[in-house]
């Protein structure tokens, strides 16, 4: 006989499954890896943000931040600019090329999650969403809750 097993363990079991999935990486035939796109996409949502806001947000150190800004530099997907505010602060920036990339990975989520909710009917859609939407509130209340 089959035993079943707690809905925690389920959970473990299926958010495996789903980082084998190209549900939130980005495409195969992309260029750059995890982490760079992830830098891209912290610059594309805080446009001209510094080393260590990406480094505090992505939870990783300044200078690994660092490195991967000068490589996505040096390869044209990023540009840093003067602060006439702050002369020591660089302000990065995503270039046209950065720019592109990153709405083409967003397309590519976009054509995923599609495919991932396609075998549902849309009342179960939105129940997922609905419940998945709770369910990452509660944990997001509960790591705010320790913080303090």
């Amino acid at each position: 006989m089959e035993t079943l097993l707690k809905p925690e363990n389920r959970m473990l079991d299926l958010l495996k499954r789903m980082s084998r999935l190209p549900v939130m990486k980005p495409p195969s035939e992309s260029p750059l890896s995890m982490p760079q796109v992830a830098m891209l996409n912290w610059i594309a949502h805080s446009p001209g943000c510094g080393v260590r806001e990406i480094a505090q947000g992505l939870c990783v150190t300044p200078p690994t931040i660092s490195v991967g800004v000068r490589k996505l530099i040096k390869n044209g997907w990023l540009e840093q600019r003067e602060d006439p505010q702050d002369r020591r602060a660089r302000p990065l920036f995503l270039t046209e090329k950065g720019d592109a990339f990153v709405e083409f990975v967003q397309q590519h989520h976009t054509q995923t999650i599609k495919a991932f909710l396609s075998g549902l009917s849309i009342h179960e859609q939105e129940q997922l969403i609905s419940l998945l939407d709770r369910a990452i509130g509660a944990l997001e209340t509960s790591q705010v809750q320790k913080k303090v």
